[in-house]
């Protein structure tokens, strides 16, 4: 069960324990749903009891209202879970790294009013929106059979497009193409421009297209989910550290040219 405590109106805290059914989680999303009425942003707090275990109808609910709640990611603040238990911690942790807009933190029972008192610090205001620099750079190299560009910042909808657009002459020739991607300061990306309908359908074609992808300077979380799911690719893909760039560009065939910002 979800049980909501006392908190500040920009707090939802809740206490879980038992079965958590989908009645459960109308519960929460209500309590959600209310807090936004009166505040441009809130944070949640939730204490998790050992006994917690979620029913099929109640993780079939909480995935279809985290659906729908894509569009406002950008209003939730911070997120403190306190719990023992190992998947749940996992769990909370790998949604403060796809969902990086939300500061998630875990703590273990012993820290409950350290993580009540973190959670209940007031929101700042939402980050006015700026018109900031692409993130997505394109690198001119001396072979036409290898696309290369460079990622410096946060990907965001009109990157993730730019990107698309570049890619798409590659896709359309006969023959595969080599890949070299340097990572200079990824920041992340907005979770709704990663599910841009034309980035899926760029990504399953180029699948049976790309022959071989660099990647130069990844992020440790990165080399590991990509080398997860490498087996399910037929690109040949390498990881190479900074000063190994000379080494990605020979593996890929090409040498930079120029480097021309979009």
């Amino acid at each position: 069960m979800i049980e909501i405590l006392e908190s500040p109106k920009y707090l939802i805290a809740m206490k879980i324990s038992g079965s958590v059914t989908a009645a459960d989680i109308d519960k929460a999303s209500k309590a959600t749903n209310e807090a936004l009425k009166s505040n441009e942003r809130v944070s949640f707090f939730a204490e998790v009891d050992d006994s917690m275990g979620l029913t099929i109808e109640g993780a079939l609910k909480d995935l279809w209202n985290g659906i729908g709640q894509l569009g406002r990611l950008g209003k939730y603040y911070r997120t403190a879970v306190v719990t023992d238990k190992g998947w749940i911690a996992t769990m909370a942790r790998v949604e403060g790294l796809v969902f990086s807009s939300i500061d998630v933190r875990v703590f273990d029972p012993s820290e409950r009013a350290k993580a009540l008192a973190w959670a209940s610090e007031k929101p700042e205001p939402l980050p006015k929106p700026e018109d900031a620099p692409a993130s997505v750079h394109f690198l001119q190299t001396t072979n036409e059979n290898v696309f290369a560009y460079e990622v410096n910042g946060r990907l965001r909808e009109k990157d993730i497009k730019s990107a698309i657009a570049a890619m798409k002459p590659y896709l359309e020739r006969e023959g595969k193409f080599n890949v070299l991607a340097r990572m200079k300061n990824f920041g992340g990306f907005d979770l709704l421009a990663a599910l841009d309908d034309d980035l899926v359908k760029t990504k399953y074609k180029a699948i049976s297209k790309i022959d071989k992808y660099a990647v130069i300077g990844a992020k440790a979380w990165m080399r590991n989910f990509v080398e997860l799911i490498s087996g399910l690719f037929s690109a040949q893909i390498r990881f190479f550290d900074p000063e190994d760039e000379q080494a990605a560009w020979e593996w890929v065939g090409a040498e930079q040219a120029l480097l021309a910002g979009k």
